[in-house]
Order: structure tokens, then C-alpha cells, then sequence
């Protein structure tokens, strides 16, 4: 059994904190964000001044309210508008480090702190330990996953094999060679590692695992951890964000981060709702190189108050309960209409498609449903399609065409049918 006593990454005098200590807390520093989002935050100041609202105005966890939600799918025009970062990026050009490049796209500053995305607080809740060999199977190029979740495995003293995404037979061999023990990516490669080395005749020595960027249904958490002994522990956050929340032994939902101030609001109207009430996730991080103030992620939840065994104080969040518009995360990876649109665009031959997400034996499986005019070549136009949906939404998707008036008139764009056990 792996311990879970804090440590420098677990501050029992921060995650066991009384409610109103915490709220004093986070007050104090998202007055300090306000005000240095104020001075050098452009795209912040001008969110503020629509508003009718200058630094002053922001005092406590309620004024928040006040300001109304900024949109993720919003983020691709503002930064049109106002390049590179829409006027969001809290520190000058030449002091930033890194910049990612999400689905969009979308582009996200990063200025020189050695973990800005928080990822050691709940990688250590989740079961990681000091010395642990671990390989990140997010991928490393463009969007920010992998480093995120690399900068707090190094943090907590783990050995990091930066895998990425697929290579299925090489992730086993470099997990037997190396006796790998870790894990971190999604649920879904992590089956198809473990599959594999079972056709490959070995079982691999994987004793903790942290997964994101999908669902974890729990038939799939009881088979990583009765059938393979993984302890197996999720985390929620995104490219712009960092971590979010995180499970700990308990797996009774994901505790807050104390540098995160989390509202469940209404979709329409970013009023933010009671607890036991499902809305969309909107977010404030403690963040000055690129404050997200009132971010809303598009993700929906439901927070609880009510008191975790394990000791941590704060809220949590119980769950991912789907997404509040039409953009849909497949294989980790989100997915926007207007790239769907794109894709779309360079067949004239398309009369009316709809992007179909199912899922089978826990894969998720895209597919585009397509109408055609007439003389059209279905067998050229499919092939050439999934070249394009590879390029555009840097997944792979299934064409199928349909007979005229399949498709709904007014049919959503993206329809995602999975089925979470």
C-alpha cells in the first residue's frame, strides 16, 4: 500500500483549511491577480471595463459574478482580434517561455515557473511517489498535456519516459526494459498497453496510474484495479487552466485546488448555482502570466461541501457530466465545428454532414455522415476526406456517406453519442 501522508506538495496547513480560511485565502490572491491583470492584462482590462467594473470592484469570491464568463470557444476570435493571445498574456512577449497551441487553435503562454499547472498536488493525491518510473503517454508536441503533467512528475522526484501517444508495442517494451511502474494519459491507452501485453504474453509491473482528458467509467477504474492492481486516480484541468481538481484515495469525487476558484454556472445566463446543481465549470486561476478570470471550460459538473475521509477540506467535484456546447473532447482531443466546417469546406461534392462520436469497447470512435450531390465519387471523396479530417482535427475519422435526407435539417454539427457506465 502506497502512503498517504502530506507532504510539500500536500500542505496540511492549505488542503485542511477551514471554509472561511480558505475563502480568505483565495480572496487575497485574486484581489493581487485583479490588480496585476489590471496593469498588464489588456484583454482582462477591457473585459472589466465592459463590465463597468475596475479592480476595486473585485473584492471577494461573490464580485466574481459580476463579471460576465469568458467563453473557451470565444478564445480562437479574440485572438484573431488581438494577436498573439487575444490581449490576455500577463507578462511581456520576451519573457515568455513556451507557447501552446490547442484545437482552435488557440494559443497559450507560458512564462518560467518550473510547474505553473499545479499537476504535483494531485499526481501525489493519486498514489505517485518519490523514485517512481513513470511513462507520459500524452503527446508532447503542440498542446500543453504532457509537459503539464511531466513538470509535477519531476517536481515529486519521479523518473519521467516521455512515450507520448501511440507505438503500442514499443510503450510495452520500454515499460518491461525499464521497469515502468507509473502511468499518466488517457484510460482507454492505458487498456490497449495492457491488452497488448497480454497478446504479447507478459504483464507489465504498473502499480499507479493518473488519467484525464476522458471519462473514466467505473467498470474500467474496477478492471485497472482488481484484474491489473493499478490504483488508478483522475485529475480534471485543461491547456488553459492547468489542474483543476484531483481524486484521492477516497475516489468520492475531486477535491478543488486551493489556487483554483471553481463556480458551477448556468450555461446561459453565468449565474453561478448552488451545490447538487449541474452547470457549466467556471473558473478562476491563480495564474499571472496568464490569468483566466472567469474562464468558462464548456465542461459540465455538480459540486458537493460535504466532508472527504482522506482530511482535504476543500469542495469537490463530482464527475464530468458532459459539455454545454457543441465543442466535444474525442481521444483526449477537443474538437470544434468550425473545424468540422473546415474539413467540409474543401468538398463541394458535401451537401450536409454531421460528425457522429460513438464509443466501443472504451475507444472512442468519430465518424463523419455525409450527404453527397449528384456525380459524385463516394470512394475518392471518402479516402480524400479522411486525409483531411487527419490534417484538420489531427485525428483519424471514418467517412460514411448516407442517402440524401438522412441528415436532419438542423441537425447539431457534432453529435456525441457515447454511452459512461
Amino acid at each position: 500500500m502506497r502512503p498517504d501522508r502530506m507532504s510539500g506538495y500536500h500542505d496540511a496547513g492549505k488542503e485542511t483549511l477551514p471554509p472561511p480560511e480558505r475563502q480568505r485565502y483565495q480572496e487575497a490572491w485574486l484581489r493581487k491577480l485583479i490588480r496585476h491583470a489590471w496593469r498588464l492584462t489588456p484583454g482582462v482590462r477591457r473585459r472589466l471595463e465592459a463590465a463597468g467594473l475596475g479592480p476595486r470592484d473585485i473584492r471577494g469570491l461573490g464580485d466574481l459574478a459580476r463579471l460576465p464568463v469568458l467563453k473557451k470557444s470565444a478564445m480562437p476570435d479574440l485572438q484573431r482580434a488581438d494577436p498573439p493571445f487575444g490581449g490576455l498574456a500577463g507578462l511581456p512577449r520576451e519573457k515568455v517561455r513556451r507557447v501552446f497551441v490547442s484545437p482552435g487553435p488557440i494559443y497559450e503562454p507560458i512564462g518560467h515557473e518550473p510547474s505553473p499547472w499545479r499537476a504535483e498536488v494531485g499526481l501525489f493525491a493519486g498514489g505517485f511517489r518519490p523514485g517512481d518510473t513513470v511513462i507520459d503517454t500524452y503527446a508532447y508536441h503542440l498542446t500543453p498535456a504532457a509537459h503539464m503533467i511531466d513538470a509535477g512528475l519531476l517536481r515529486l522526484g519521479c523518473t519521467v519516459i516521455p512515450t507520448g501517444p501511440g507505438n503500442t508495442d514499443l510503450q510495452v517494451r520500454v515499460a518491461q526494459d525499464l521497469g515502468v511502474n507509473g502511468y499518466v494519459g488517457t484510460p482507454s491507452f492505458l487498456l490497449t498497453i495492457l491488452k497488448r501485453a497480454e497478446e504479447l504474453g507478459t504483464r507489465l509491473a504498473l502499480e499507479v496510474a493518473n488519467v484525464a482528458a476522458e471519462p473514466l467509467p467505473e467498470s474500467l477504474r474496477r478492471s485497472f484495479e482488481e484484474t491489473y492492481g493499478i490504483l488508478t486516480r483522475q485529475g480534471f484541468g485543461t491547456a488553459d487552466l492547468g489542474m483543476v481538481a484531483y481524486e484521492c484515495r477516497e475516489k468520492a469525487g475531486m477535491h478543488l485546488m486551493e489556487d483554483a476558484i471553481l463556480q458551477i454556472a448556468d450555461p446561459e445566463t453565468g449565474a453561478p448555482l448552488p451545490p447538487g446543481q449541474i452547470g457549466e465549470m467556471v473558473v478562476t486561476v491563480n495564474q499571472p502570466a496568464y490569468p483566466m478570470i472567469r474562464f468558462g471550460t464548456g465542461d459540465l459538473s455538480v459540486l458537493t461541501e460535504e466532508p472527504c475521509p482522506c482530511g482535504r477540506t476543500s469542495p469537490r467535484m463530482l464527475g464530468w457530466r458532459g459539455r454545454a456546447d457543441e465543442v466535444t473532447k474525442v481521444r483526449g482531443m477537443f474538437i470544434h465545428p468550425r473545424q468540422a466546417d473546415e474539413v467540409v469546406s474543401r468538398f463541394p461534392a458535401v451537401t450536409r454532414y454531421q460528425v457522429v462520436i460513438t464509443r466501443r469497447d472504451h475507444q472512442d470512435e468519430m465518424t463523419f455522415r455525409v450527404e453527397l450531390g449528384e456525380g459524385a465519387d463516394p470512394a475518392r471523396l471518402q479516402a480524400e476526406m479522411a486525409r483531411a479530417i487527419q490534417e484538420v482535427m489531427r485525428l483519424r475519422g471514418e467517412v460514411q456517406v448516407v442517402p440524401p435526407g438522412t441528415i436532419p435539417e438542423g441537425a447539431r454539427k457534432i453529435a456525441d453519442d457515447r454511452k459512461w457506465d
